[in-house]
């Protein structure tokens, strides 16, 4: 191989590796820096959420999902003020999480829900307080009676699926054991 070939061919494609490598290497250490960061911010804001949804709760022990299908985390309010439990089901963007606030007798005293992945002012309707409080002071299986929002209605069925979920499942959330 000549020296003009080496120069044309080979050793642009050596500078790109090199780059690359670089840059990937840069991109490690960054993810590294500020994931433990990232976690400790979403966890504060799970925690903030948590007492949003159960007035009068004080700190939380986690309890095991296990035998609670749809149901993603469960919380006791070590207070004695109820339980906290999280569903997620698929919007028309992505995932709708769901965060429920559940008192001793399993009806629903507050709620959240994480619509940041749904279409702007169509999707996202189905965060807002006008819709959720509809699901206040439900119990059992009255979620499903719940109408979905016109326009949004994935999204307004994965708030009401999350919500259903975990009511139908308050008799498994209320024997969990300590994770």
């Amino acid at each position: 191989m000549t020296k003009e070939k080496f120069n044309e061919y080979i050793k642009p494609i050596l500078v790109l590796v090199v780059i690359c490598l670089i840059v990937s290497f840069l991109l490690a250490v960054t993810n590294s820096a500020t994931a433990p960061v990232i976690r400790e911010h979403e966890q504060a804001e799970a925690e903030r959420t948590r007492q949003e949804v159960l007035p009068g709760s004080t700190t939380f022990t986690e309890l095991s999902v296990e035998g609670i299908p749809g149901v993603d985390s469960v919380f006791r309010d070590d207070g004695g003020a109820g339980y906290v439990a999280t569903a997620g089901y698929k919007g028309y963007g992505g995932i709708v999480t769901v965060t429920v606030g559940l008192d001793s007798d399993g009806k629903v005293v507050g709620i959240s829900a994480n619509v940041k992945t749904e279409t702007p002012n169509v999707g996202t309707k189905a965060g807002q307080d006008s819709y959720l409080s509809r699901f206040v002071g439900l119990s059992g299986g009255e979620a499903a009676e719940v109408d979905t929002i016109t326009r949004a209605t994935y999204s307004s069925t994965a708030v009401r699926t999350g919500v259903s979920t975990i009511l139908e499942n308050f008799e498994n959330i209320k024997g969990a054991p300590e994770k």
